[in-house]
């Protein structure tokens, strides 16, 4: 080959661009954020200190299961009409009322610790109230990031959210577990209500505008299945949301075994358990702010793909692993490949949906995301029947099965540019319209 023609063959490197942080300067962003914030930490708190209260109540791993299960059903039961919810009502109102429980029902869990009165149906019944004010707060509280940044920063937007998200996967489990070693379980709740009346705060300070609902509103079914029909057609979104319930099923539900693990494998109590579930959080929080850095990727569908794939992987090491610290490494590297899989997720979401559809499209996200208490059940069981160690590993080996088909039939590895004009263009929506008629 002449030396002209092998030149052809060497492209110049990508410049790297940066992400726009003035969106820092979105006085009405920051204050959502902050709240966001605040809210993640405490629902990361709760995760684990809700698993170690029912492991001390009961000592059993099923009931510890059955905890993230209250907490996660409403995902599957709720998910569409959360979706639905924060695309017909005032979104800033709906996070008010949610923050506004998180409050009440962690006080409610303060007076009965106080009272020494507590029993473990009082635990599932809060932990089944936190997860509706969840499913109702993630829809509303996304689709009001987008109208506050528009779609050039949303990438820049989410990035930073979850940023947020593992900050509080970080600090909440961290600091959950030395208050029990210090404080106990009522010093925790107690700052957990503290928290969420400063996020409460936060949201107040939030001033926006929201356009009314496009046209006539359908019939509530009718909006559900529309939201399912728009979901389906775009094959990216598809194989975001069939990874979304691998991951969710087999992979996420091992942080509700945790304490189990901890306590029972690697002989630690709450403190060590604590910094244990944060190396996951750091993890994440490291990739995030390098996603952040890197502001206009490409690649979506690549990276979120290959993210879920290193959770899956690392996860499968922290299974057979017999020393703390290298389970420590290794929940670092679950959140290394989260960070790609959690920013992604939302942002090819958010990219590809029509205005009046975002809602309902996070909302079938969200109903993924509900899959999550099936695979608790799941592994719940099989924990009592092998070990917590074994049905994590055997759910991680699992997950990487069906992670491989769905790779093979959808384009998120390859087409890496995001479908937005085609999933939002108005002939989709004329298409989806006769079909309905």
């Amino acid at each position: 080959m002449p030396h002209s023609q092998r030149h052809n063959h060497f492209r110049p490197l990508r410049p790297l661009h940066f992400a726009d942080l003035s969106i820092l300067r979105n006085r009405d962003f920051l204050w959502l954020w902050a709240a966001g914030g605040m809210s993640n930490a405490s629902r990361w708190m709760e995760t684990g200190v809700l698993g170690w209260l029912m492991l001390d109540l009961t000592d059993s791993a099923w009931h510890v299961a059955l905890v993230g299960v209250a907490r996660s059903a409403p995902l599957l039961a709720f998910g569409l009409f959360a979706g639905l919810i924060a695309d017909r009502t005032n979104r800033w109102m709906v996070m008010l009322c949610t923050q506004s429980v998180n409050a009440v029902m962690t006080g409610i869990l303060l007076v009965l610790l106080l009272l020494n009165a507590i029993q473990p149906w009082h635990v599932l019944l809060v932990a089944f109230i936190l997860g509706c004010s969840t499913i109702l707060d993630m829809p509303s509280r996304r689709s009001l990031i987008y109208d506050l940044v528009g779609p050039q920063q949303v990438v820049s937007a989410m990035s930073l959210e979850t940023i947020n998200n593992t900050v509080g996967k970080f600090l909440g489990p961290l600091v959950g577990g030395l208050m029990i070693e210090m404080t106990g379980f009522a010093g925790v709740y107690g700052l957990l209500m503290a928290v969420y009346l400063l996020a409460l705060s936060l949201i107040l300070q939030v001033k926006i505008n929201l356009p009314g609902p496009p046209g006539p509103a359908q019939p509530i079914w009718q909006s559900l299945v529309t939201g399912l029909q728009y979901s389906w057609h775009n094959r990216v979104v598809l194989g975001v949301l069939c990874i979304t319930v691998i991951m969710n099923a087999l992979a996420f539900s091992y942080v509700q075994i945790l304490p189990v693990v901890a306590r029972d494998h690697l002989r630690v109590g709450p403190g060590l358990m604590g910094i244990l579930a944060s190396a996951d959080g750091m993890g994440t929080l490291i990739g995030a702010l390098l996603l952040a850095a890197v502001g206009k990727l490409p690649a979506h569908g690549r990276i979120f793909a290959l993210g879920a794939l290193l959770e899956l992987v690392s996860l499968l090491g922290f299974a057979a692993s017999p020393w703390y610290a290298l389970s420590c490494v290794l929940l670092f590297g679950v959140g290394l490949g989260n960070a790609g899989f959690s920013t992604m997720q939302s942002t090819i979401i958010l990219l590809s949906a029509a205005p009046g559809m975002r809602g309902r499209a996070v909302g079938v996200l969200g109903l993924c995301i509900g899959s999550t208490p099936l695979g608790l059940l799941e592994l719940g069981a099989l924990s009592a029947a092998v070990g917590a160690p074994a049905a994590i590993g055997l759910n991680a080996a699992i997950g990487l099965g069906l992670w491989l088909p769905v790779i093979a039939f959808t384009p998120l590895l390859s087409r890496p540019q995001e479908p937005g004009p085609e999933a939002s263009s108005p002939v989709m929506e004329e298409d989806l319209q006769r079909k309905r008629t």
